[in-house]
C-alpha cells in the first residue's frame, strides 16, 4: 500500500467516525407532568434523522454526564433554564406562549441568534379567520386583556383589520368585578374571543364569560378543548402531539441546514365546535372538519 493511499485512508477516518456518531440532542422538560411528556414523545416519534436523545427535567439537568450539542426544551421553565445554563448553544424552545419567549429572549444578550421556538398559542389572524367563518356578517370582536396578555393587543388589532372586524376591548384587572367588566363587552360584540391570560381568565372569569355569552346568545371562541366542552361555540388549539411534531420538524431542518428557522406559531392545529351551543345561540355552523379545511389547517 503506497503512501498516497495511506494518506487518503487516514484523512477519511475522522469523517467516518463523525458519521457514525449521531448528533446529541438534550431534551429538557419543565416538569414530569404528563402534558410535557406527551410533547417529548411526539418529538421523538416524529424525528426523521438519527440522533441520540438524552431526556432531562429541571431536577436532573445538573447530573448530565456529557455536555449537550443541541438543546430542545418543552415548556417555559425549561427554556429559562436552558438560557441560563447553555446560553451559547442552539436552543429550540417548544410549548410556551409567544409573549413569554419574547420576554426571555429580550433579557438574554445571545439568545436572539441561538434560539427559535414553536409557540403554544395560535396566531391572531388564524383565530379571527375562525371568527369570520362562524359569523360571516359579524363586524365586532369583543375581548378582555389582562396583565400578561396586553402585549397581544396590537396583534389583535392588526388581524382584525385584515379580517374585517373592529375590536371592542377592555383591560381586566385583578381587583375588577369580572361580571361587570365582561357583560358590556360581550353584549356589544358579534363574537367574543377569549385570550389566555393568567390574571384575566382565571377559572371564575372563564366561567362567567361562558355563562354571559350563552345567556346573551353570543358566539364565544375559546383557546382549548376544555373551553368547548364547557360551552364555547368553538376553539382553536394545538395538542401537545401537534406541537411536538412541529418541533421535531424544526430540529430536522436545523440538522439538515445548520440554520435555525424563525420562531413560529404551531403549524398543526385542531378546530372543535359545540353544536349544542350553536343551537342555544341560534346559529348554524359547519362541522369541525369542514371549518378546519376552510382555515387551511393541518391535522
Amino acid at each position: 500500500m503506497n503512501k498516497a493511499v495511506l494518506t487518503a485512508l487516514f484523512t477519511l477516518i475522522p469523517i467516518l467516525c463523525a458519521a457514525s456518531n449521531p448528533p446529541r440532542i438534550t431534551l429538557i422538560l419543565s416538569s414530569e407532568q404528563q402534558v410535557y411528556q406527551r410533547v417529548a414523545d411526539s418529538i421523538k416519534s416524529s424525528l426523521e434523522t438519527t440522533v441520540t436523545i438524552e431526556e432531562h427535567t429541571l431536577d436532573s439537568i445538573d447530573g448530565m454526564q456529557t455536555p449537550p450539542e443541541i438543546i430542545l426544551t418543552v415548556g417555559s421553565a425549561a427554556f429559562k433554564k436552558a438560557l441560563e445554563r447553555f446560553h451559547s448553544l442552539p436552543v429550540i424552545a417548544s410549548f410556551l406562549p409567544r409573549r413569554v419567549y419574547e420576554k426571555m429572549v429580550k433579557s438574554s444578550s445571545s439568545a436572539l441568534q441561538n434560539t427559535t421556538a414553536i409557540f403554544i398559542d395560535q396566531p391572531m389572524k388564524r383565530q379571527l379567520s375562525l371568527a369570520r367563518l362562524l359569523t360571516p356578517s359579524g363586524t365586532t370582536i369583543g375581548t378582555v386583556f389582562g396583565a400578561s396578555s396586553i402585549s397581544e393587543r396590537q396583534r389583535l388589532f392588526n388581524a382584525a383589520q385584515e379580517t374585517g372586524f373592529t375590536v371592542n376591548s377592555v383591560v381586566l384587572n385583578s381587583n375588577d368585578n369580572p361580571v361587570n367588566t365582561l357583560q358590556p363587552i360581550i353584549q356589544k360584540a358579534d363574537v367574543f374571543l377569549a385570550i389566555p391570560d393568567q390574571s384575566a381568565f382565571n377559572r371564575a372569569s372563564a366561567k362567567w364569560s361562558l355563562f354571559i355569552a350563552l345567556r346573551l346568545k353570543k358566539p364565544l371562541i375559546g383557546f382549548s378543548e376544555k373551553y368547548v366542552d364547557a360551552g364555547a361555540l368553538a376553539s382553536l388549539y394545538s395538542s401537545p402531539e401537534q406541537i411536538g411534531q412541529h418541533a421535531a420538524e424544526t430540529l430536522n431542518t436545523y440538522l439538515t441546514t445548520n440554520l435555525l428557522p424563525p420562531p413560529e406559531h404551531p403549524k398543526y392545529f385542531t378546530v372543535k365546535v359545540n353544536q349544542t351551543s350553536a343551537k342555544t345561540i341560534g346559529i348554524q355552523i359547519d362541522n369541525a372538519e369542514v371549518i378546519q379545511q376552510q382555515l387551511g389547517g393541518y391535522h
